[in-house]
């Protein structure tokens, strides 16, 4: 008779000078104060036990010492931040050594792969689990767990539990039902480790990466920091006079705090940190975005609605998106995080991407580091290392927060030894035809064909060898960007986005076409104002989207088992949803409507076993002009800031979800075979994998064994490219 492997459910609550928030687990834990103030434990389906700062319960320790020596799971929600406290405080708080970092399983990473709420409490009331939290948990936590500013009736700096005893009592039993709770979504959920693909040993090489920490340079940061710090200083009486007017006033709305509206001159302007007063400025000035956030901000500036303001308007507001700019401000997040030995710990996180599983960033934000917009970025970097001063910066590379963002990624940096940089080439132009079967498309791949450059002369009618170097940057975005129903706009768009504006004699070749392109063509629709071109800048503007036209048809006349695979997998989306008890196949990608713990999902299960789930789906109907049925899931609304609703899909869509989920599942694989290798991830970003280099170590290697094909990818044409370098760069 075979037997169930003993499970263990574990959970800390703790305290630390530092934010949690603002620093991340890793450095929370490192504090010399730091402490573990209550530990709940639970064996299999047993009672929880409790030990805390205030009752040494023996037999929570026993229990606790057995979880550790049986090299059992030991299952916690966010399981990183147990693992960092474990490593820095477990020992000192119990007298024995940590939990083996092969030991532990997180169930908020469960919830990432059922693509459900990851808090606690979110992934409770989805599943409708009774979860007997405390409504005055956060204020205990906020009692007992973070230090408070002293008054001049209290001069505390923190709460002990010795301090209100009967509310840290209630404290112990809010972390005893916060390990019970974990574990009734452990149980809702256990399925879900035997359908998708095995996730420990991901989990695991995940936890080993985020322990090593992003190396930093660290004095270059500083200097960097003091900079920024005096450059901004030089803003602020700038942004001041940009917003002064001798007579003018401006009305605050009334608010719950202000019960009247109340009229506030700007004689001598104001301070940027005053949202309310610039909101209300620049609503006088014609401005009507909803907030001012950077990318709001910054889609003004750059949109045609920006006309609509005065010239000291634009000014003030761009003055204000420079002293704003979140780019810059991952400087002081870099050295805020960063631990004594220049690293920052605990900045990626698996799964953490809905749609499609593969890693997002914390903190620093790693993932989503701005492209240089300066020419020279190494050798700015290399002036801010030497410490060159802003004027200096200015006069060699322009706007100094423009140097700033530009080498940001080079801060990236080991103190001793170098870096050994590999990246997946145009995987997912490779996976998505794999995925579907485009074999015209993979045999290029196997030939190491000039892939861009054909799709160039299929775009611009001209041989290979006459490609210029801007015609390529077409045929790479036709191809890397295609394959899931991009159409001209967001074609355009992504072109745009990377700085790409028609070169003269694109213009003057598309010239002879303008008739032929027009005719047929709804203009307002398009965008367009004028059907006769009178500026170059409108002839510039007609190219460009004749550009997009030829780029996005003649893709799809090379792909047609792509573009059908897009039709195809909408229709069999819609058929597993109605009929919940049958799979339908395409290409590689099977589709089925599964129940995970209580709720029926649409289910996508790749070649590697990984599936890909969207909760609650099912096919509504509509009378829109684009379509009559649609697939909605429950899941988080684009550009929401996190809100969780409806959320639509199509064909394209889940052909752009499930290769990227593929990519992502040969990057754990590749990362693992690295990892057996002797090499030491330190950072994913996307299709990139960075490693400090170990003596005998190389990039060619490294690149190799980011291509050790598994078993369930046969046929699949990879390839990597990397380098060997003192600092990251892009």
């Amino acid at each position: 008779m075979l037997t169930t492997p003993d499970t263990y459910h574990l959970d800390y609550e703790t305290f630390s000078p530092e934010s949690l928030k603002d620093v991340g687990a890793f450095k929370y834990a490192a504090h010399f104060d730091a402490e573990i103030l209550v530990m709940a434990i639970a064996k299999n389906d047993e009672a929880s036990l409790v030990w805390s700062v205030m009752d040494n319960n023996t037999d929570a320790l026993a229990l606790l010492r057995q979880a550790v020596q049986s090299g059992a799971e030991i299952w916690s929600h966010n399981a990183q931040f147990e693992f960092a406290i474990s490593k820095h405080l477990f020992a000192k708080t119990f007298g024995i050594d940590p939990p083996a970092l092969t030991q532990w399983r997180c169930t908020a990473a469960l919830c990432r792969l059922a693509a459900i709420p990851s808090s606690l409490a979110g992934a409770g009331e989805f599943l409708q689990i009774p979860m007997p939290k405390d409504k005055d948990g956060t204020k205990l936590i906020q009692q007992f767990c973070v230090p408070r500013k002293p008054t001049k009736s209290d001069s505390r700096t923190r709460i002990y539990p010795a301090d209100a005893p009967l509310d840290f009592q209630i404290f112990v039993e809010y972390c005893r039902r916060d390990v019970e709770a974990e574990r009734l979504v452990h149980h809702a959920l256990v399925s879900l480790t035997k359908q998708s693909h095995p996730t420990a040993a991901h989990f695991h090489a995940d936890l080993r990466m985020n322990d090593r920490g992003i190396p930093l340079k660290i004095n270059a940061l500083h200097h960097a920091e003091s900079l920024i710090g005096e450059y901004t200083s030089r803003l602020i009486p700038i942004f001041q006079s940009q917003t002064a007017h001798p007579t003018e006033m401006i009305t605050l709305p009334v608010t719950k705090m202000r019960k009247a509206p109340k009229q506030v001159s700007i004689t001598e302007g104001f301070n940027p940190s005053q949202n309310e007063m610039m909101q209300c400025w620049l609503k006088g000035k014609g401005f009507t975005g909803q907030d001012l956030q950077a990318d709001t901000v910054s889609a003004w500036l750059t949109s045609p609605l920006v006309d609509l303001l005065t010239p000291k308007a634009v000014a003030a507001l761009t003055t204000y998106s420079l002293i704003g700019s979140a780019a810059v401000k991952k400087i002081p997040a870099m050295l805020q995080m960063a631990e004594t030995d220049g690293r920052v710990r605990g900045a990626l996180l698996i799964y953490g991407a809905e749609r499609t599983h593969r890693w997002t960033g914390k903190g620093i934000q790693p993932q989503n580091y701005a492209r240089p917009t300066i020419a020279f970025s190494d050798l700015a970097y290399a002036c801010v290392c030497a410490g060159a001063n802003i004027d200096v910066l200015e006069s060699l590379f322009g706007d100094l927060f423009q140097v700033m963002i530009s080498v940001i990624r080079n801060f990236i940096q080991p103190t001793t030894g170098m870096i050994l940089q590999a990246d997946y080439a145009a995987i997912e132009a490779r996976v998505a035809p794999w995925l579907v079967g485009e074999e015209k498309t993979l045999q290029k791949f196997r030939n190491n064909e000039l892939i861009y450059e054909i799709m160039a002369s299929l775009i611009f009618g001209k041989p290979v060898n006459k490609i210029t170097k801007d015609e390529r940057f077409i045929g790479k975005q036709a191809v890397l960007g295609c394959s899931y129903n991009m159409g001209r706009p967001k074609f355009r768009a992504t072109c745009e986005s990377y700085g790409f504006t028609p070169t003269p004699q694109m213009i003057a070749e598309y010239k002879p076409r303008h008739a032929d392109f027009i005719d047929g063509k709804d203009l307002k629709e398009m965008g367009w104002t004028t059907q006769d071109p009178q500026t170059e800048a409108e002839w510039s503007n007609y190219c460009f989207d004749d550009l997009a036209d030829r780029a996005v048809s003649s893709w799809r006349k090379e792909n047609p088992v792509v573009v059908a695979s897009w039709k195809q997998l909408d229709d069999a989306a819609k058929a597993a949803i109605k009929s919940p008890n049958t799979k339908h196949k395409v290409g590689k990608l099977i589709l089925s409507c599964s129940t995970i713990a209580n709720y029926t999902a649409l289910c996508i299960k790749l070649p590697s076993g990984h599936h890909l789930i969207y909760p609650k789906a099912e096919v509504v109907t509509s009378s829109a002009k684009f379509w009559t049925s649609q697939i909605r899931f429950w899941g988080i609304i684009p550009n929401s800031g996190g809100t969780w609703g409806w959320c639509h899909t199509y064909g394209g869509k889940l052909l752009e979800n499930a290769t990227q989920a593929c990519a992502g599942d040969i990057m754990r694989e590749g990362m693992l075979a690295a990892e057996s290798a002797g090499y030491q991830p330190f950072m994913l970003v996307h299709d990139e994998i960075l490693c400090t280099q170990q003596e005998g170590q190389t990039h060619e290697e490294l690149c190799q064994l980011l291509c050790t094909m598994p078993a369930w990818a046969n046929g699949l044409p990879l390839a990597a490219e990397g380098s060997t370098i003192q600092h990251y760069k892009k």
